[in-house]
């Protein structure tokens, strides 16, 4: 757990064994000691998620660290919603390894009726269609 100013990256060592686990931007967050709640991407309260995913909406980033003749894959997602722009820029890899990003910030052109808001009014988050609507047919 660490605070990432807007605008600004983390880089971290990869591990030289098979590793996988995934990365996402809590905003809104209020709290002290082990407790943490925050608008998006909450852990159950938890300041430390352990096995627990970010609940949604966040924008996810995933990385699958040598698995099966030592490849490794990694990606930006927002199926899971999207709270803020993520990019993954890997370091010293082989092989072509792109920088993979949703860098656009889809909170300006997100419909009303996707649009997570806060007590205030102020635009959170833009939820999926299926989680707006709970249904997994789009």
């Amino acid at each position: 757990l660490f605070f990432l100013p807007l605008l600004s990256h983390k880089s971290f060592p990869a591990s030289a064994h098979p590793w996988s686990g995934s990365i996402w931007a809590r905003t809104g967050c209020t709290g002290a000691g082990v407790q943490l709640h925050c608008a998006t991407g909450d852990c159950s309260g938890r300041l430390q998620c352990g096995v627990l995913g970010g609940a949604v909406p966040a924008t996810l980033a995933w990385v699958n660290l040598h698995h099966g003749n030592d490849h490794t894959s990694y990606g930006v997602s927002v199926v899971d919603d999207f709270n803020v722009g993520l990019s993954v820029t890997p370091h010293e890899g082989r092989g072509n390894c792109p920088v993979l990003a949703c860098r656009k910030n889809l909170i300006e052109t997100c419909p009303g009726e996707l649009q997570l808001r806060s007590p205030a009014g102020s635009i959170l988050a833009c939820k999926s269609g299926c989680e707006a609507f709970r249904i997994d047919e789009l």
